[in-house]
């Protein structure tokens, strides 16, 4: 049975027709076509035609092939990019990486399952910027949407308000898409770190479900900096440290409590200020990023300092973002991870909450291999 042919459309652009012929031909079994050997006449395309993903050549007469995408951009702002390079431009395909160009393919072409790939990660990375965007915009009212449902008992405020955490978990998700399945297994391994330590079980099942929207600040985070491929420098690095506090500003928002007056029963000490969830989601956005030793941000808080529940999701951030695979690193070893936890226990982490992790080693080992058969399951079944 053929392959059908979607909605989506991809610009090939190479001055060498050998090879936009080639890839038209591979393509268009799958995804409708508008191919040109000219920069300039693709801009005119550009112009007439809605484009998902543009395969450019890098080593154009006309132009350089980033030129030509920066130019796209300005018309079409969505559109996703790859970059065609030859063995002698791939230093400069991977600095284009840098640049915004979303990933690059090395021609002669050998491998056509790996030529499908990288279009299809590029258009999933496309839809998942759009739809980030999309929910961006609309998240305040969604959150006022759900709050409004919240009923006069406490029962009820809780059940909503964690309905939020959840809404807020998967905003920040979108936002930082490459991150997969990071929420989930960071919420699992601080749950099994919590156990460790005998804390009690409310405040276990709290961390749970608090520590997904540990990055829910990233929010108000530029997407030129949260996308960017290479270093930040040290201004956007600086910015990039404000998702802490923005965060802490987010779960503390009176946004999230003004629906409570409405239905007059309770007050804001009554309901805002004395609900665990989000005051202990408001201390992990806020301190997830402190180290023991005092290099940590936004304050430089030392030890004890630091809210335990932060220095939990702490090290199973770190754990989870170390052993995971991004577009400009591979991951760790499980063996390297380990190493680099053990290494900084009582330096950037708490010794003790580092204890608990070793100990629970085998049952964090099992969930990371469940959730991650979880996942590919899902991914088949869709």
């Amino acid at each position: 049975m053929g392959v059908t042919v979607t909605d989506l459309t991809i610009l090939i652009l190479d001055d060498d027709q050998s090879i936009t012929m080639l890839l038209e031909s591979i393509i268009s079994s799958r995804y409708k076509t508008i191919v040109t050997n000219n920069a300039h006449h693709a801009l005119e395309k550009m112009h007439e035609n809605t484009v998902d993903l543009m395969l450019v050549d890098f080593n154009m007469p006309e132009m350089y092939g980033t030129e030509f995408i920066s130019r796209a951009r300005e018309i079409q702002p969505d559109v996703a990019s790859v970059i065609i390079s030859g063995n002698r431009d791939i230093d400069t395909a991977i600095d284009a990486l840098h640049t915004g160009v979303f990933d690059f393919i090395q021609k002669p072409f050998r491998d056509i399952s790996t030529l499908y790939q990288v279009i299809e990660q590029a258009l999933e990375k496309r839809k998942l910027i759009i739809e980030n965007r999309l929910y961006k915009e609309n998240l305040e009212q969604m959150v006022q949407q759900r709050t409004k449902e919240l009923e006069n008992n406490n029962r009820e405020l809780h059940r909503s308000r964690s309905r939020i955490i959840g809404i807020l978990s998967r905003a920040a998700e979108y936002k930082d898409y490459e991150t997969g399945q990071h929420f989930l297994r960071v919420s699992e391994y601080s749950r099994i770190i919590a156990t460790g330590l005998d804390l009690e079980e409310d405040l276990i099942n709290i961390i749970h479900q608090a520590a997904p929207v540990h990055d829910i600040g990233k929010i108000g985070i530029s997407e030129k900096i949260l996308l960017k491929q290479g270093k930040l420098t040290d201004i956007e690095f600086d910015e990039m440290k404000r998702h802490c506090e923005f965060g802490e500003e987010i779960l503390k928002s009176e946004s999230l409590d003004s629906n409570d007056m409405l239905y007059g029963n309770g007050t804001f000490d009554d309901f805002s200020f004395s609900d665990k969830l989000l005051e202990t989601a408001a201390r992990i956005a806020k301190s997830h990023h402190e180290r023991i030793d005092g290099s940590g941000y936004p304050e430089g808080l030392r030890g004890d300092e630091i809210p335990l529940e932060a220095r939990i999701v702490a090290i199973a951030d770190v754990y989870d973002a170390l052993g995971s695979s991004r577009a400009y690193k591979t991951a760790w070893s499980e063996e390297k991870c380990q190493e680099f936890i053990r290494e900084n226990s009582g330096v950037l982490f708490d010794s003790q909450v580092v204890d608990s992790f070793f100990r629970n080693i085998d049952l964090i080992l099992d969930l990371k291999a469940e959730i991650m058969e979880e996942s590919k399951t899902c991914s088949y079944l869709a």
